[in-house]
């Protein structure tokens, strides 16, 4: 730029340096001024969910209450022993009709009971 004296003007790096430098407080002191006042202290981020965690077992339904002990240990968390426990408390107690009757079970919790779900029909 030119003055009318003819004298010029010269900005250095450190001129717009400094410009930018307020220009980027006062947005951030703006932006600071207008935040709401409820502002969330932490974002929480959730897993995301697994769809089949056994692609292997993709088709597999267990009728428990007519299985062979055999046929249950291809569940998942099921092995020959909790496969015997559940033959034993069928004869013992007769048909199991909700899946929540599995946790009577020892040795079976409530996650091995989510695993089994979609696994298991009761007829």
């Amino acid at each position: 730029m030119q003055r009318k004296n003819g004298a010029r003007w010269k900005i250095g790096y450190g001129t717009v340096g400094f410009l930018a430098l307020v220009l980027t407080a006062a947005l951030i002191w703006y932006g600071v001024a207008s935040a709401p006042p409820e502002v969330p202290a932490s974002i929480r981020f959730t897993p995301a969910p697994v769809l089949n965690p056994y692609p292997e077992l993709e088709g597999l339904v267990v009728r428990i209450n007519t299985a062979s002990e055999e046929e249950l240990t291809q569940l998942p968390g099921i092995g020959p022993a909790r496969a015997k426990a559940i033959r034993e408390y069928i004869s013992r107690f007769g048909r199991i009709h909700t899946p929540e009757q599995l946790l009577e079970i020892e040795g079976i919790g409530e996650q091995t009971l989510e695993n089994l779900r979609p696994f298991l029909a009761f007829d």
